[in-house]
This record gives C-alpha cells, sequence and structure tokens, in this order.
C-alpha cells in the first residue's frame, strides 16, 4: 500500500470515531507500528488535517474537517447517488428538495467521469409509499428538531379517534408506512404513530420535559421487555398501560451486585456497552455478601451477579452472554455466522482459562499423566490456543466487538497486570485497543470511585 493510500485510509478511520481513539487501536487497525502511526498523524497535520490530540491521550479528528468531494469512489457516488433520490421520493416535500439540492451540489464538483455516474439512472428509486394528505412530515421534523410537544388528533386501527399530547422520539421510514414513535401523555408510555392515520398535528410551545436523546435511548431499552415498569414521568396522569400493535412495554428494573475488589469489573464493563440503566449494590465479602438475603440470590455468596426483572444470573460470563442477548440494539451478539466462535471462546475463557490461570499462579500444574483430567489440560496450552485464536484478529468472533471480547479481554488484561497470566504480544496487541473503549473507562472509573468511597462498607 503506498503512503497516500495508507494516509486517506487512516483519515477514514479517524472520520469513524467520534471520541479520541488511541494511538495503539490506530496502528492495529491501520496494520502500522505504532511509530509509523505517529508520523502519518504529523504528516497529516502538516497537510492541513484538524488533527487534535498527541500520543498517550487519543487523537481525534476535528469536526468540520472535509474530504473533497472528488476523492469518492465510483461506488460511494452511487451510494450517495440512490440515497438522495430515496430522500427525494420518500419523504416530505422540504427534506426532498434538500436531497435534490444536495446532489446537484455534489455533481457541481465532481469530475465529468464521476457526474456521469452519479447521474446516471441504472439505479432508480421505484414508488412505494404515498405522502400523507392530513399531516405533513415536515411539521413533525421541525417537533423533533425543536424538542416540543405535539399535540395529535389521531385514528387507530380500529377507527376510534383520539386526542393525544406526545413527546416525539423518532420516525421510522419504512417501505409502506412511516412511523412516529413518542411518549405519549393519555396512555403514560411510548407509542408508536402511523403517519396516515394522523388527521391533525399542531406543534406546542411547551418543549419535551426531557431532551430528545434521552427519550430515545429510553424507548430502545423498552422494546427489550416485556414486563411494565410504573409510571415514569410527573406530567403523565394515566396508569392505563396495555399492549397492542402500536404499545411498547417499559423496561424491567436492573440491580447489579458486586464489590469493585472483584470479578464485579466485567460485568460492570458489560452494562456500560449495553448502556441500559442498573441500579449498583456494593456487598462485602464477609458480611452483607454471606447474608440471607443475598444468599437466596446466589447461594455460593459471591458477586457479581444481576437481578432483572424476575431474571437472576449468576456467574460473569453467564451475565455477558444474556446481556448480549437481552438487549440486541447493543450489538454484542454477533451475526449466526460467528455465534458458534463467539460462544466457543466466551466459555473457553470460562472454563480454561480462568481455572489454568488461577491453579498456575498457586504455583500447581496438572502433572502430564494427570492433564487429561482437567478440562484445561495444561495452562501452557491454554494460552498457545489462545495465542492461535487471536493471531492477526482484533475481535475474538467474527469481524465486531462482542460479550466475548468483554470476557475475555477483562481476564487477559488483569491477568496478564498481576503476573498470572504470562505476558504474550498477541495478547497485549489483542488487549490494548478494548480496555480503552469509552464503556471499559467508564467502568474503570466508576470501579475507582467505590473503591476510594469504600462503598461496601456501608452496604
Amino acid at each position: 500500500m503506498s503512503r497516500t493510500h495508507r494516509l486517506f485510509d487512516l483519515l477514514q478511520m479517524l472520520r469513524r470515531h467520534r471520541r479520541p481513539v488511541s494511538g495503539a487501536a490506530l496502528a492495529q487497525e491501520a496494520g502500522v507500528s505504532l511509530r509509523t502511526l505517529y508520523r502519518d498523524i504529523a504528516a497529516l497535520q502538516a497537510m492541513g488535517a484538524e488533527i487534535e490530540g498527541e500520543p498517550g491521550v487519543g487523537y481525534v479528528l476535528k469536526p468540520g474537517f472535509l474530504l473533497p468531494p472528488l476523492m469518492f469512489s465510483p461506488d460511494e457516488i452511487e451510494a450517495v447517488a440512490l440515497g438522495l433520490k430515496w430522500v427525494a421520493r420518500r419523504t416530505d416535500e422540504s427534506l426532498g428538495a434538500a436531497a435534490r439540492d444536495a446532489m446537484a451540489k455534489i455533481g457541481a464538483v465532481l469530475p465529468p467521469d464521476l457526474r456521469t455516474r452519479m447521474e446516471d439512472d441504472a439505479l432508480v428509486v421505484g414508488r412505494g409509499w404515498e405522502r400523507p394528505k392530513q399531516v405533513e412530515l415536515s411539521v413533525l421534523r421541525q417537533a423533533l428538531r425543536e424538542e416540543r410537544k405535539l399535540a395529535l388528533t389521531y385514528v387507530n386501527e380500529a377507527g376510534i379517534r383520539s386526542e393525544r399530547t406526545v413527546w416525539p422520539v423518532t420516525i421510522g421510514f419504512f417501505e409502506a408506512t412511516r412511523v412516529m414513535v413518542a411518549w405519549c401523555e393519555l396512555r403514560n408510555a411510548f407509542r408508536s404513530f402511523r403517519t396516515d392515520r394522523m388527521l391533525a398535528a399542531e406543534i406546542l410551545a411547551e418543549r419535551s420535559p426531557r431532551p430528545r436523546r434521552q427519550l430515545m435511548k429510553e424507548w430502545r431499552q423498552t422494546l427489550l421487555t416485556k414486563t411494565v415498569s410504573g409510571p415514569a414521568y410527573p406530567d403523565a396522569s394515566s396508569n392505563d398501560i396495555t399492549r397492542g400493535n402500536e404499545e411498547f412495554a417499559m423496561a424491567k428494573e436492573l440491580i447489579f451486585y458486586t464489590n469493585p475488589q472483584s470479578r464485579g469489573y466485567i460485568v460492570h464493563w458489560m452494562l456500560e456497552e449495553v448502556g441500559c440503566p442498573y441500579t449498583v449494590r456494593v456487598l462485602d465479602f464477609g458480611t452483607t455478601m454471606k447474608a440471607p438475603e443475598y444468599l437466596a440470590i446466589n447461594p455460593m455468596g459471591k458477586v457479581p451477579a444481576i437481578v432483572h426483572g424476575d431474571q437472576v444470573v449468576t456467574e460473569a460470563a453467564a451475565i455477558c452472554a444474556y446481556l448480549a442477548e437481552a438487549f440486541p440494539e447493543a450489538g454484542l451478539l454477533p451475526a449466526p455466522e460467528h455465534r458458534g466462535a463467539y460462544y466457543r471462546w466466551l466459555f473457553f475463557t470460562a472454563a480454561c482459562l480462568e481455572p489454568a490461570a488461577s491453579n498456575h499462579a498457586e504455583g500447581w500444574d496438572p502433572t502430564p499423566d494427570r492433564q487429561r483430567s482437567f478440562g484445561y489440560g495444561s495452562y501452557e496450552l491454554v494460552l498457545d490456543t489462545l495465542v492461535g485464536a487471536l493471531r492477526g484478529r482484533r475481535y475474538i468472533a467474527g469481524d465486531r466487538f462482542s460479550a466475548a471480547d468483554v470476557y475475555l479481554a477483562s481476564h487477559l488484561q488483569w491477568g496478564m497486570m498481576v503476573g498470572v497470566i504470562e505476558k504474550r504480544p498477541e495478547f497485549e496487541a489483542y488487549c490494548a485497543p478494548l480496555v480503552t473503549r469509552p464503556a471499559a473507562l467508564r467502568a474503570d472509573a466508576e470501579v475507582k470511585k467505590l473503591q476510594s468511597q469504600k462503598a461496601w462498607s456501608a452496604a
């Protein structure tokens, strides 16, 4: 790969990250040494790229820095053109006009061959949606943008008309319908409203009590459970929470039992990756962890454990697997074609790596004639097997980060730090970009805060 292509790829990497990303992570993704990465960043900065950061802190491309349009590839041009054509035909008039204007602006600065590619009608967007006659999507988009309440006149599937005051959250563009998700004050819950069933919509002067981003996060969580919690907002007056085609259940409460000096960090990291609200209850090893109240949750009298609604899950590996499945929108459960590797290495870590490292740290390893009696065989065999699995890979299962990476990286990083797992280049290269993920850093900060507060002493 030429240096020009390498610099261009580095810019693309930086554009994908909204927050500072470590030099080690960028170097691994680019397939270059850390020293080369630092030289490439310096070269880009000298050419005018507004890259902020420094070694040991991380780097971020300043918002507003744009690559020249001529850097688009032919496939990228076709993707942009098709997307803009879709917006022009499948949204409201004002957004459609904006899409056509954007296409004209992009076409004006493209070289002739790419301009021809963009204007080509080889890829077209067919009909499939009729714009609503009563309420313009532009009105709904304005309410979303300004975070204001909407007064809706709505007719449901059964033909029943109702007057609603709602807090808009998002608009979904499906093939034949458009659906607005909102918090409904009448039902005291999130609801979805088809735009073709809206008879009238008026933007109110009153703003939504909570920021739209927060509402979006809370709504996503309601999609993951089947149980209902109590009213969440003081302005909501109705307790009539029912289910139907246009209704979503409220999220279950999640309680996390831990101690900052335990394997609970693994679950802490996983919970931060998932992004669900949770309550932390810190227990002491000799007292509250052995109290009848907690033994009813985990008879082993150990942490971590979670209680999610009526579900009780113990063992860090099981909790990671459960959370990945309970909160699929977090993307921590791999695609089906990578599911085998995911379960394999998740439970390899629990069944082989952890006991092998623990026994080795105590100065005891099975003798050759006894290794067949132990599931992991030998300490060296476990490490060699992991080295082979991680060599040349960014993630342990598939091409994206998963719950198995949370569990494996936690064990490897901690083990290498305290000396119970031998440091190997493959382990260090694998862990470096993962343990600096924002969720991992948040979990680490919370654990350190609990340690400094000696939070378990008051449990």
